[in-house]
């Protein structure tokens, strides 16, 4: 039991958590390429008010269901359209998400298993980062959570026949959810692992799903909307289930192809500073901690933890986030793992004071040559603080560790990493001019009026649209766009020859091009004159 003094301070931590959490939502600009994208296609629904094909800079954008594109536009009705409202649904997302690792682990094990699950996933600076960033990453991850939570509780539950059948229910909603935000993966990962486990632990009654009311309740949730989109464009179901699903994984047509080691690496410094618990508790995991046929909760998260790792390290398209969806069962892996190990919280405490000292160093302008110099003079405001937070985070740990104070020197790391986390979230921030397109954008609403022609020339940045307020017309560019050009080719000019025709032709028309084509066009003779510029691309007026 708590005492009142313990509950009070456990209060106050949650508060400041959260205004902390919900505070780096906005305030800096949405990143290219991502952030745009995934802002730019819900301000696009509310303008023209197809909710069924999402649309990008007008054209039919395919690639993923619209659950997260309907709930930021929602936000954007609700609170106005700004950076902190497109991400507001990835921050409620992951704040839930970490709401249902504390639930979980409580039940499993207890209320401080339950509160160490949920610091240890609060200190992984990659969940913190994607609980920050608008993708849809964070959205699926917080329904296959919910649909493992609800999994979870109807195990406890197996001598409430009702009561069961009630969090089954609540399993099939949330897997129609992942469906509904990211695809197949939705159900792939739940429906693996189940196997898996079943068949291991050979518990059948885990099998006990409602299959009947269930799969009626996922039908009536995800169908819909692929039957709507089946009917109203004709290449949704080739062009989503087969390219954008088993083209995606089982070739390298999106040119992601990263080694076979690329998600072990993401992972292991994504969770850096409990990794060790991560791997004493994936080496101990697989052991039986329950009799055959009785149901075995730390066997269920080993293997959903492993597959999700296993399966996106065989894709041919490896992006950072998919390995998400691991980390919050590895962490309630670790709190189940029994009591607080001082071996593995030692190796993390020195982790902490190694990437302290990396940070530092790098502030003070190593490895910041080359490319990667802009970058540095943009974050070397912010990196010292980072560096400190996390050296200070070893150093207290330490020192509660020496003293056998062991949950509290958890307490102190994972809240200097989490706040080390938080002043990258400000760096981002400083560092917009390299990444985002809002200034461009900003300059485009400023200069242009309502009637002018707006282009986008040999390159697209997903930002623009979104700050401008209004779509552009693409020049001698294809990449995601190809199906909606396909569908639509007025939308596009194919060649530079007939833009720079189209051009002279105009009154008033505004492009954004690269400046290596202005410097092209310009020594063709075609008039242009330069509104604003970004690092590598330039805003022109006819």
């Amino acid at each position: 039991m708590l005492t009142p003094g313990q509950k009070g301070l456990l209060a106050a931590a949650a508060l400041i958590f959260t205004l902390i959490w919900f505070a780096q939502l906005g305030g800096r600009a949405l990143y290219d390429p991502d952030e745009g994208r995934y802002a730019e296609i819900p301000r696009e629904m509310l303008s023209g008010g197809d909710w069924v094909i999402p649309h990008l800079d007008g054209l039919a954008y395919l690639e993923k269901p619209p659950l997260q594109y309907w709930m930021t536009a929602l936000a954007y009705e609700a609170f106005g359209q700004s950076e902190g409202s497109a991400r507001l649904f990835t921050g409620v997302c992951g704040y839930l998400s970490l709401v249902l690792v504390f639930f979980t682990g409580s039940r499993l094990w207890g209320f401080a298993a339950g509160l160490r699950a949920a610091m240890l996933t609060a200190a992984s600076t990659l969940f913190v980062l994607l609980g920050h960033q608008l993708t849809l990453d964070m959205a699926l991850n917080f329904f296959l959570l919910a649909c493992l939570a609800c999994f979870v509780e109807a195990q406890l539950r197996r001598d409430s026949p009702r009561a069961q059948r009630a969090w089954m229910l609540g399993c099939w909603c949330a897997a129609a959810l992942a469906v509904l935000t990211k695809g197949l993966i939705g159900v792939l990962i739940p429906a693996t692992t189940l196997a898996v486990y079943t068949i291991w632990q050979r518990d059948s009654r885990a099998l006990r799903l409602n299959a009947g009311w269930g799969s009626a309740l996922f039908a009536a949730i995800a169908l819909p909307w692929f039957i709507l989109a089946a009917h109203a464009n004709a290449e949704f179901l080739k062009f989503f289930f087969v390219r954008e699903h088993f083209q995606r994984f089982l070739t390298p047509i999106e040119h992601r192809s990263e080694p076979w080691w690329f998600f072990i690496a993401v992972l292991a410094g994504g969770i850096l500073p409990w990794l060790p618990q991560a791997l004493g508790a994936l080496g101990r995991g697989w052991r039986a901690s329950a009799p055959r046929g009785r149901f075995d909760a730390g066997r269920l998260l080993w293997i959903w933890s492993v597959f999700v790792l296993v399966f996106f390290s065989f894709s041919d398209s490896k992006l950072i986030p998919y390995i998400l969806p691991a980390v919050p069962t590895l962490a309630l892996l670790c709190a189940g793992a029994g009591a607080l190990r001082c071996r593995p919280l030692a190796a993390g405490v020195l982790l902490s004071a190694a990437a302290g000292a990396g940070a530092l160093a790098y502030a003070g302008g190593a490895w910041s040559s080359g490319g990667g110099h802009a970058l540095w003079v943009q974050l070397e405001p912010v990196l010292p603080w980072t560096g400190v937070l996390l050296a200070a985070a070893a150093i207290g740990a330490a020192t509660l560790l020496r003293r056998g104070h062991a949950p509290a020197a958890l307490a102190v790391q994972c809240t200097g990493w989490f706040l080390a986390a938080a002043t990258i979230l400000v760096g981002a921030q400083r560092a917009e001019a390299l990444y985002s397109s809002r200034e461009l954008g900003l300059a485009l609403e400023a200069a242009a009026p309502a009637s002018a022609a707006l282009f986008s020339v040999q390159c697209y940045g997903q930002s623009l649209p979104y700050y401008a307020g209004r779509t552009l017309l693409l020049v001698d560019y294809r990449d995601e766009f190809d199906l909606g050009l396909r569908q639509d080719p007025a939308q596009g000019i194919a060649t530079l020859a007939e833009f720079a025709s189209r051009w002279r032709a105009l009154s008033d028309g505004f492009a954004v091009m690269p400046m290596a084509t202005r410097d092209r066009l310009a020594g063709e003779g075609l008039p242009m004159h330069e509104v604003a510029h970004s690092h590598d691309r330039v805003l022109v007026s006819r």
